[in-house]
């Protein structure tokens, strides 16, 4: 393993193996976490042995859901394996929830996840004092904006490929031009209330103009610095949606994170593609860095 520093960063070139030491398997359940009227759709994973456990929520990317491929449902193994307890929502419009996809913005996104924290906490043998937020690409988004807010009870935020520059950006770069940009919130602020939206997978959305209008207003490093705990980006050399200068912004914003460079990665880390090397770095890291900072 080659490693190299660069300030406070941790730039890692190749695999990393990390093995979980105490706890090998675990409990999954399927639950529906009420939030007010929402029925939020959720996966908790529990370790065997005895509790109260380490605790992390993990947040799904634009229009992924809490199965992401697969992948979120091994990342929640790696971390049970590691003695860390997890819940992962689906929100509006996403996997199992019957919301329309309308709903999904940033605000009740970050409402579900609360929302979801405090069920796991009421139902679970979780410890409060050792809480670990997670979130990939726009779940990335959601975290950075929790972690920062006075009340916030985590102690590790774990990002992977985040979301994390101005929301124009990011709708911008969705839409693929300014014109295009412009065109959907025209759409969106129309008395039909939401613009139709084709990713660059094939996914038909409907992105209402609240989604617009929130994601206008977010700037989740403007405030970063109230957060005081520990931070891990992870990020892949070849992934062209989150390119590694955006990571790279976050450290420049929070200089206490670290980062891991995880290669032949691209946007997917090998959650919707067969890439063994690439998925056991995101999934070790994660262990690694939560089973360090949540002691």
């Amino acid at each position: 393993m080659h490693i190299a520093k660069a300030g406070m960063a941790l730039f890692v070139a190749t695999s990393m193996a990390f093995t979980a030491s105490a706890v090998l398997a675990e409990t999954s359940t399927d639950i529906t976490v009420m939030n007010g009227a929402r029925a939020v759709p959720a996966t908790v994973v529990l370790p065997d042995g005895e509790g109260p456990f380490p605790a992390v929520v993990m947040n799904h990317g634009h229009g992924g859901g809490r199965q992401e491929g697969g992948g979120f449902g091994r990342l929640a193994k790696a971390l049970a394996d590691a003695g860390i307890a997890t819940i992962r929502m689906d929100f509006a419009g996403t996997g199992d929830s019957k919301e329309p996809f309308t709903e999904g913005y940033l605000s009740n996104m970050i409402s579900d996840s609360n929302a979801s924290l405090a069920y796991l906490l009421a139902n679970y043998p979780v410890d409060p004092a050792r809480l670990g937020i997670l979130g990939y690409s726009q779940g990335g988004r959601i975290a950075l904006t929790i972690a920062q807010t006075p009340d916030s009870p985590y102690k590790a935020v774990g990002l992977l490929a985040p979301s994390a520059n101005w929301g124009k950006e990011l709708a911008v770069f969705l839409a693929g031009s300014e014109e295009k940009y412009d065109a959907l919130y025209t759409e969106a602020s129309s008395d039909k209330g939401y613009a139709d939206y084709t990713t660059q997978y094939g996914q038909q959305q409907q992105l209402g103009k609240k989604w617009f209008d929130e994601l206008l207003e977010s700037r989740p490093l403007d405030g970063i610095a109230a957060y005081k705990g520990a931070m891990l980006v992870v990020h892949g050399h070849k992934d062209t949606v989150i390119p590694p200068a955006q990571n790279e912004a976050v450290v420049a914003a929070y200089p206490a994170a670290s980062i891991v460079l995880v290669p032949d990665a691209d946007h997917g880390y090998g959650f919707y593609s067969d890439q063994p090397a690439v998925s056991a770095l995101v999934e070790s890291s994660f262990a690694k860095f939560f089973s360090e900072n949540l002691k």
